[in-house]
């Protein structure tokens, strides 16, 4: 999870936000994927490409096109679902791991307080990201962003070992363009 810097919404989204969120909320026949394609290519942009959660690779990087994550659930936080700092592209497995959960506790790569090497470190040994526990005393919090986002679930541990194989096979040469940038 790495430092996100949030650009300005996009323009139509600001014109359409309220009218948008308004017939949300009423239950009108809606569909979210009419409008979610500029969407997610402003939000990969602002992540240089990565998922804001586990840092791997999106479409234009890689085969994975990216979703749209509604950071506080759009079931619950209807008033939310347009909302611009509430959206992160996310891949799909740490969407379909997280899918309607949400805890106060969550952190999010684009605050001004946050800092990967502040909350998380990565294991070597496993391969698992693990809450920073010496230098952060609320590093319940990144544990609950591992948990809910599935950080240490299988897949996302056999791909950390295999980019970390290419790193030092010395296969990258510009960390921008490689998934994992924490490694």
């Amino acid at each position: 999870m790495m430092t996100i810097i949030r650009i300005d919404a996009p323009l139509f989204l600001k014109e359409n936000q309220a009218t948008w969120t308004e017939s949300y909320i009423s239950g009108a026949t809606f569909s979210w994927h009419q409008k979610d394609e500029e969407i997610r290519t402003k939000l990969k942009e602002m992540s240089n490409y990565h998922c804001a959660f586990c840092d791997d690779l999106l479409f234009p990087k890689s085969g994975e096109i990216g979703e749209i994550e509604h950071f506080k659930p759009k079931t619950a936080y209807k008033e939310l679902a347009f909302e611009w700092t509430n959206l992160y592209p996310i891949c799909r497995r740490c969407n379909g791991t997280k899918n309607d959960k949400f805890d106060d506790l969550l952190l999010r790569p684009d605050s001004e307080d946050y800092k990967y090497s502040d909350w998380f470190c990565l294991d070597l040994s496993s391969f698992k990201l693990k809450p920073f526990k010496l230098a952060n005393p609320n590093w319940k919090r990144a544990e609950k962003t591992i948990e809910l986002y599935g950080l240490n679930k299988d897949d996302k541990i056999k791909r950390r070992q295999d980019e970390f194989a290419k790193i030092r096979n010395e296969d990258y040469k510009d960390i921008d363009n490689q998934p994992f940038r924490y490694i």
